[in-house]
């Protein structure tokens, strides 16, 4: 370790353990059968490696045979995997990274890491039909190793935690849910509940924090013309609310855009298409929710762009409780 150069790094390497198990062969050590995949974003190239573990996490009275699968194991209950993304002179020279602090702050690799393990991981999911593997977010990483690996093989590794501030400790106490929400669920487990909204939303802040943004806005679209709908059918007639949903002409459903320009303000006396609580829906949820589903964006949109929209939609829907739908 003391004979490592900085000056002559040909690799950066990132290791840590993921609950996924792929069915490609290892190839993180020297022998072993598979191949490294080369990826690349952004025409920088990088390799993945992987190691499948063994390892049945739950023995409950027996025990299974190493080399077991099992149908879509979502928690890596029979198998996990060890994964290596290593980067080279191309990453090193490129502006995503800061050489002055390549030996001593890893951090700005651990991004990286995350943004080509996905790209491998949604296009095996693809290919291999197992739908259940997911994207992977930086709390999925508990700790990792980052290895400094210069022209002569010497190495340098640093061990880091990865789930900054995701640790909590409870003074010796166990964890336990707030008594009012512990009692909202039992009360709900008496009800004949199903709560579509309050699904629809668990999925949309799921999607968005698993980086999969087109999903996310077009749930959040999909939540909003619930909200609306929802809304007008409890506070109209049926005659009065076919009115505002359907043309007169034709009998065919309107858009929302019809229903919140033209509907709300004839129906309830509020002028919701003139707000810019309404323009910000328009651009920064609806266009781009209709050039998705319309094949018109085929790249996942940036983080930015999402979250302006569900702002937009939760912003809309606070203006419209108070003023229409009150």
């Amino acid at each position: 370790m003391s004979d490592f150069n900085i000056e002559e790094l040909r690799n950066v390497v990132l290791q840590y353990k993921l609950p996924i198990a792929f069915d490609i062969l290892n190839s993180t050590d020297p022998g072993d059968q598979g191949e490294p995949y080369l990826i690349q974003v952004d025409d920088i190239p990088a390799l993945i490696k992987t190691k499948r573990i063994y390892d049945f996490r739950w023995k409950d009275g027996f025990d299974m045979a190493e080399f077991s699968k099992t149908d879509e194991d979502r928690s890596g209950i029979l198998s996990h995997s060890v994964i290596q993304i290593w980067f080279d002179e191309q990453m090193f020279n490129s502006d995503k990274i800061d050489k002055k602090i390549i030996s001593i702050i890893p951090d700005q690799f651990i991004d990286l890491s995350i943004e080509y393990l996905n790209k491998f991981i949604n296009i095996y999911r693809r290919v291999s039909d197992q739908f259940w593997i997911r994207n992977i977010v930086k709390k999925d990483i508990f700790s990792y190793q980052y290895i400094l690996i210069d022209n002569n093989d010497n190495q340098q590794p640093i061990f880091k935690m990865a789930t900054k501030g995701g640790v909590y400790f409870n003074g010796g106490k166990e964890f336990q849910l707030e008594s009012n929400k512990d009692n909202l669920i039992r009360n709900k487990l008496l009800e004949n509940y199903y709560g579509f909204k309050d699904e629809m939303i668990a999925l949309m802040l799921d999607n968005f924090h698993l980086g999969r943004f087109n999903l996310a806005l077009i749930q959040g679209a999909t939540l909003f013309e619930n909200f609306i709908y929802t809304e007008l059918k409890k506070t109209l007639s049926n005659t009065k609310l076919d009115k505002i949903k359907k043309k007169e002409d034709c009998g065919c459903l309107v858009g929302i855009s019809e229903i919140c320009k033209r509907g709300i303000k004839e129906y309830f006396e509020f002028d919701f298409g003139a707000t810019q609580e309404w323009r910000d829906i328009q651009k920064y949820m609806l266009r781009p929710r209709n050039k998705i589903v319309h094949g018109e964006i085929l790249k996942n949109i940036n983080r930015d762009e999402c979250e302006k929209g569900l702002i937009a939609v939760k912003k809309g829907e606070k203006l419209l409780k108070t003023e229409v739908f009150k």
